[in-house]
């Protein structure tokens, strides 16, 4: 006859038994299935939400070797954007041989090493059209309300915003603004 602790420690054995044969994900039913064939589609392992909005474009890849910067540029500059990369602001040019290109990132991410950029550091933006130099040419901080450094230029220009001060804990005040000229492609 068994004891009622030996009974005890039987019943415990299995209910951890099932319960960790569940967690696994099987049971006996599972046994008995016929086993789907692989139909040459990718399983996913995340359902993706019908109403999330797609990942925002590529436009480009910006490296400032000067200051250690490389990173994706994206099209856009909402908050979504700005945590996974520098974005594009809508309405600017896009890089390339005409206007002003303007691109935003956080001061406490992607453009924190703009806190080290210099005059004359050139900055490389590589896009599927090209590759394209540019100079610094200015830096310069300024209110949140001063749009206009984004306008249209008659050269190829590039801008790049950021909040200011770096050291700011909270919404910074001001804007800390790169302008860049393109540099003319030397002849091979």
């Amino acid at each position: 006859m068994l004891s009622t602790s030996r009974i005890k420690k039987n019943i415990l054995g299995a209910a951890i038994l099932a319960m960790l044969s569940f967690a696994a994900g099987g049971s006996a039913r599972d046994t008995d299935k016929p086993h789907a064939t692989n139909s040459g589609q990718p399983k996913a392992t995340t359902p993706v939400p019908a109403n999330m909005p797609p990942r925002p474009a590529q436009v480009a890849k910006i490296e400032i070797p000067a200051i250690g910067l490389a990173t994706t540029v994206l099209e856009g500059d909402d908050e979504r954007t700005l945590h996974l990369a520098v974005g594009h602001i809508p309405g600017t040019a896009l890089p390339g041989p005409s206007g002003n290109v303007g691109l935003a990132a956080h001061r406490h991410t992607f453009f924190r090493p703009l806190q080290k950029i210099s005059m004359g550091d050139l900055i490389r933006v590589s896009t599927v059209a090209g590759t394209f130099q540019y100079r610094v040419v200015s830096l310069r901080v300024v209110l949140p309300t001063a749009v206009e450094v984004l306008n249209n230029t008659q050269r190829p220009t590039l801008t790049l915003v950021t909040c200011y001060p770096f050291d700011f804990i909270g919404d910074a005040p001001n804007r800390f603004i790169v302008h860049a000229e393109m540099v003319p492609a030397s002849p091979n």
